[in-house]
């Protein structure tokens, strides 16, 4: 007999709970503040803190959410025309189109062709075979191959879980240091946390790191700000060339691994490489389609035309993929990911520029802005960045607390005086960085604190050192490098 599926129906109470209440208190509103604009909040709120609560998968909270804006008359399912054919209320419907969920939904897809082929795997023994002399030159190969994996594999989870994490594990297990013992800390714990934060210095490096970096680049352009490939890039190029050199090397003194020297890491990866043999026609054509699609986004900061924006071109290169045979249909179907981050992602981006449409962030960015009135802009940026950074204790999702508070944080930044390429940076780039706080910040770091080489009491404690350094790198290198370029 059939069963129902499970649903935390608890993970309801908190969202329901808090819209309720700022439902009710519109009579006492805000003043300034339209009715419909507040209770659009009240929703978005709710469908926050469910995210956070998870009564159901990120899909489904987010889903409901939009379906109650409808319920509660707070959006049309299709967009309102006027008589001159102008939109005058966008309706549920036109979330899907938006490029940017569609641009990582492709990348996903994109990224299963490189597990599929086995192409993430060769990377990854050449990384060990050059660099795996001793523990810290393993650690510098794994950073070296998340910052090509960063550009080739726009999900931070997928390029842990898939490819990374494997290769962690089967260096550890070679030198016999297991979970859960005191073995963990031959060298097992060290490569666990040092593979967290080289994914965390990957994902600032591009905006297609991971899904939160393409909401900000969506809600910058809500700002009036555009973040291209190449822009991003090179806006964190410097920050993260210093990260990746002091991180693994302060992780190797904090946290030291027992085992200083690790010569047969070049003779496992050989073995290695031997078993998959020569480079296979599907790895081949992965790999050239993948060279041409980070071309085509470098391109698309100089050349403007339909046939380089970036979704396109991750349409582009999974039709490639399709017709040469390296991927089926039915692995695109299969890879729920996508289609997963299509819907919240979608939802949420959708729900922010509700927020904006009906004046709230406006209205929010005006009220921050009197509040702080005879504050510099440098000072409120730096206030900014060091709450979204710090609040990151209370989100599980980085997409969440993306949607939630990059785009008010950014308004308010512009209408103190900051110029908003460094403001929309520079936020941005924190939003990448403040994966490293908790446990829960992000996939990777679900993925590797629950192996069991590192504890939490660890993982709290380095990661409130690193999160310092992270800062005060940036905070001394970020601004002036983008004043360097030109971006401000």
């Amino acid at each position: 007999m059939k069963s129902l599926e499970k649903v935390n129906y608890k993970g309801f109470i908190w969202p329901i709970i808090v819209g309720l209440v700022m439902w009710l208190c519109t009579p006492i509103r805000p003043e300034g503040l339209s009715a419909i604009a507040w209770q659009t909040f009240a929703v978005f709120v709710a469908t926050i803190i469910g995210c956070i609560t998870k009564p159901l998968p990120i899909a489904g909270t987010t889903l409901t959410g939009l379906v109650v804006l409808v319920l509660l008359g707070l959006s049309p399912v299709k967009d309102v025309e006027n008589a001159k054919g102008v939109v005058t209320d966008t309706g549920i419907l036109s979330a899907f189109s938006n490029s940017a969920s569609w641009l990582i939904a492709m990348a996903f897809i994109m990224a299963a062709g490189i597990t599929k082929t086995g192409l993430g795997q060769r990377i990854a023994y050449n990384m060990i075979k050059r660099f795996g002399k001793k523990s810290l030159g393993v650690g510098y190969a794994i950073t070296g191959l998340e910052l090509i994996l960063g550009g080739l594999i726009p999900s931070n989870s997928a390029r842990t879980g898939g490819v990374v994490w494997p290769i962690v594990e089967s260096i550890s297990e070679s030198y016999d240091s297991n979970p859960n013992d005191d073995s963990r800390k031959k060298i097992g714990a060290f490569l666990d946390f040092l593979a967290f934060h080289a994914n965390t210095i990957s994902t600032a490096l591009f905006v297609t790191g991971a899904a939160p970096n393409i909401v900000a680049q969506a809600m910058a352009a809500k700002a009036g700000y555009q973040i291209t490939w190449v822009g991003w890039f090179l806006a964190a190029l410097l920050p993260a060339a210093i990260f990746a050199v002091v991180i693994p090397f302060i992780i190797y003194k904090i946290f030291p691994p027992e085992i200083k020297e690790t010569p047969n890491a070049k003779t496992w990866a050989d073995e290695k490489l031997t078993a998959m043999g020569k480079m296979s026609l599907p790895e081949k054509i992965m790999a050239a389609v993948f060279v041409m699609a980070i071309v085509m986004w470098v391109l698309a900061g100089f050349i403007k035309a339909t046939q380089f924006e970036a979704s396109f071109v991750a349409f582009l290169a999974v039709a490639i993929l399709l017709i040469t045979g390296v991927l089926k249909v039915k692995d695109i179907l299969n890879e729920s990911g996508a289609w997963n981050i299509l819907i919240w992602l979608s939802i949420l981006v959708f729900m922010a520029g509700k927020l904006t449409e009906y004046g709230f962030i406006a209205w929010f960015a005006k009220l921050v802005s009197t509040s702080l009135h005879g504050v510099s802009w440098q000072i409120i940026l730096v206030v900014l960045a060091l709450v979204m950074f710090y609040s990151h204790y209370f989100f599980a999702s980085g997409t969440a607390h993306v949607t939630a508070l990059y785009l008010p944080f950014l308004t308010v930044a512009v209408s103190a005086g900051a110029p908003i390429a460094l403001a929309a940076m520079t936020l941005a780039i924190i939003s990448a960085l403040m994966a490293s706080t908790t446990h829960y910040a992000n996939g990777p770091a679900s993925i590797l604190a629950s192996t069991g080489y590192v504890t939490q009491g660890e993982w709290w404690k380095y990661n409130f050192i690193l999160g310092l350094v992270y800062l005060v790198i940036f905070a001394l290198v970020g601004p002036l490098w983008m004043h360097i370029i030109g971006m401000w």
